[in-house]
């Protein structure tokens, strides 16, 4: 037998679907209820006769007005509807035309007998298909009451899971800022002698906590979000970005999106209202982590008025050691103990370098003097070159003075106006130039230099008016002499810088550089060359192979070079 619960579901859907057949199902109802009520033959009857009707309806010709059609599972479900009635069509359509005969005659009693029987089975299945489908109302509806349980269970479940999510990301965050703030509390404290933590100070050091936590970790909070689980529809659904954890209120701080910009209009949210958004367009990325971070407090000011601080360099080593220790305060003993070690082999480190500065220092300034004296001696010895090519050119000249003298003494009576005339001619120019060309020639011979050339000419003016103050006037040897001088200085200097190259290209080829080596190449060269051949480093086994005598001779010959190049750069 099918399902009287089944059936009654098809019945009670086919219902909705509208038209006539609502209204007919209606009259069934209404026949149900008055079978109940009342009883009777004629109640089974129109019960009867309302089925009747159904599939007389459908079988009515085309031409006729049609109903609307029956769908083919109504069709089936009245034929379920019958088989547990227990009744057939030809049975309704027989007791129908049995209640007319009776109606017009008299019955046989086994006829009433059997009706009434048979009124009574239907009164009982009736009422059974009654209670199965009230059962099955109630089933359904105590099935879509489990179903919201289980959805506002489901939705409270997610609540908890958001609330225990963010609680869990602050928690952390706060925690991974305490060790941090504690490690900068025990450095400064460090630093500064123990000095006693004050309001000010403690503002401080967890600002800096926080700017650590954000560069070595980054947020655990500050990301994208949308509002979940609230009523309100004009805030359900949006989304934004938190800003920070209200610990007061309990909320998190969040910027919603507008469509005018993001990230304006600030509103305060619990945590379970908040989920975070996991589209890769709204996630937002943050930059590359670091492995420290250098901590920084100056000008901070303590109860007794003294300005506390420190700078150092906090690694994420630091506090994966705090927070993996036995104990905080054993943690925090071990950083202090690292942080004294670092801090003395920092300034073992800043000693040693000071003292082989201080070395290197005493070496450049001993090479400094020993250069200045090598200068001076130079410069001695040259002053007495000077002095003895001075006598020379004193003597010289006073014998051709003689000469002159006795020249012009035999002609000055019949020559003097002559003489004169000749001096201002150009042949006595180029006379005194050739003078002047041979005595530069001799002087430059004699270790002359570009930085001496105008004492040379200044010296030889002073001698030329010396010889000849009576026969001119000065301001006429003066342009005599400036002539002379401004046809010869350009290619006189340019022969003596000459001279000056040729010699330090010699020096330089002795020590193996450049002559336009600069300063420091020259110094690391010369260290070189020292280590290789000072006699002091000599052994039988060094690979330049020379006698102790050789390698001396050698190292003298680059000291040599080695002065006369660095002189270039004292000057």
């Amino acid at each position: 037998m099918p399902d009287a619960e089944a059936v009654v579901a098809t019945i009670e859907d086919e219902e909705e679907e509208g038209g006539e057949e609502v209204g007919e199902d209606a009259a069934a109802k209404k026949t149900t209820g008055a079978a109940n009520k009342g009883g009777g033959a004629a109640v089974m009857k129109q019960q009867a006769d309302v089925v009747v009707d159904k599939i007389h309806n459908e079988n009515k010709s085309p031409q006729d007005p049609q109903p609307p059609t029956p769908s083919a599972s109504f069709a089936k479900s009245v034929d379920d509807l019958k088989k547990i009635l227990g009744v057939g069509v030809d049975t309704a359509l027989t007791s129908s035309n049995s209640g007319d005969t009776n109606n017009a005659g008299e019955a046989p009693s086994g006829t009433a007998d059997n009706a009434q029987s048979e009124k009574e089975k239907m009164q009982q299945k009736l009422k059974e298909a009654r209670e199965q489908a009230a059962a099955a109302k109630e089933k359904k509806k105590s099935k879509k009451s489990k179903k919201h349980e289980k959805w506002l269970k489901e939705q409270q479940q997610q609540q908890e899971d958001r609330t225990k999510s963010w609680t869990d990301k602050v928690k952390r965050e706060e925690e991974q800022c305490y060790l941090i703030s504690d490690l900068i509390g025990t450095e400064l404290q460090r630093v500064n002698m123990g000095v006693e933590m004050n309001e000010e100070i403690q503002k401080v050091i967890t600002d800096k906590s926080k700017e650590a936590h954000d560069a070595m970790y980054g947020s655990n909070i500050k990301c994208r979000v949308v509002v979940v689980g609230l009523d309100r529809k004009d805030i359900n659904g949006r989304k934004g970005s938190i800003h920070h954890w209200d610990e007061d209120k309990g909320k998190f701080c969040v910027g919603m999106d507008t469509k005018k910009s993001r990230d304006c209009d600030v509103h305060f949210f619990k945590p379970e209202n908040l989920d975070v958004v996991t589209s890769a367009q709204s996630v937002k990325k943050d930059g590359k982590l670091a492995a420290n971070f250098i901590v920084s407090i100056t000008g901070v000011t303590t109860q007794g008025g003294d300005d506390v601080g420190c700078q150092f360099s906090l690694e994420k080593s630091d506090v994966t050691k705090l927070q993996s220790a036995h104990s905080r305060s054993n943690g925090l003993q071990e950083f202090r103990e690292e942080r004294d070690a670092l801090a003395h082999r920092l300034m073992k480190e800043q000693e040693e370098q000071r003292k082989e500065e201080e070395r290197l220092e005493k070496e450049e300034e001993e090479d400094r003097k020993r250069r200045a004296e090598l200068r001076a001696k130079k410069r001695a010895e040259k002053e007495l070159k000077k002095e003895e090519q001075r006598q020379r050119r004193e003597k010289e000249f006073k014998l051709k003075q003689m000469q002159a003298q006795m020249e012009w003494e035999r002609k000055q009576a019949e020559e003097m106006r002559e003489l004169k005339t000749m001096l201002h001619n150009v042949m006595i120019t180029q006379q005194i130039g050739r003078v002047y060309q041979a005595y530069f020639h001799e002087w430059a011979d004699d270790g002359g230099s570009v930085e001496d050339f105008d004492d040379f000419k200044e010296e030889f003016k002073e001698g030329l008016f010396e010889q000849f103050e009576e026969l001119f006037e000065p301001d006429e040897l003066d342009e005599i002499l400036e002539e002379i001088f401004e046809k010869t200085d350009e290619a006189f200097k340019e022969m003596l810088l000459k001279d000056r190259l040729e010699d330090d290209k010699k020096h330089a080829e002795v020590l193996g550089v450049s002559h336009d080596v600069d300063k420091r190449t020259l110094q690391k060269t010369y260290r070189k060359l020292a280590l290789q051949y000072h006699p002091d480093k000599w052994s039988a086994n060094s690979a330049h192979g020379m006698s102790k005598e050789e390698a001396e001779e050698h190292f003298k010959s680059i000291r040599s070079s080695y002065d006369h190049l660095m002189a270039n750069f004292d000057e």
